[in-house]
């Protein structure tokens, strides 16, 4: 059974909306995203990259601090894959990826202040 690609309602017929709203909605929040994924990739990287650099040097408050800026940038800039999105819909998915966002800052405090 498909679902709704915006808001996953459970879909009988071959369409990939429920209504036009739920198109429309999901096409403008697409290409708003589309907009902000390389300032995802760049931010991604460079919380990466603290987060080696706390590796290398031996200190976990440093590897902490790369982990809690990778779960900021989660959470601001939620992406989620479209197998996620197809599942769960655009709108659930997003919710998700904050969540797991929040998880990741929680785990970045646990491992740079413990």
């Amino acid at each position: 059974m498909k679902k709704c690609r915006y808001c996953g309602k459970k879909l009988n017929i071959h369409i990939e909306f429920c209504c036009n709203e739920c198109e429309n909605n999901f096409r403008q929040l697409v290409e708003k995203d589309n907009r902000k994924i390389k300032y995802f990739i760049l931010e991604i990287i460079v919380a990466f990259l603290v987060m080696l650099y706390g590796i290398l040097s031996n200190s976990d408050f440093i590897t902490g601090t790369g982990i809690i800026l990778m779960g900021i940038v989660v959470v601001l800039l939620p992406f989620t894959t479209p197998d996620t999105i197809a599942f769960f819909g655009y709108r659930k998915s997003k919710f998700i990826g904050r969540i797991l966002g929040m998880l990741l800052i929680v785990v970045g405090i646990w491992a740079g202040f413990s």
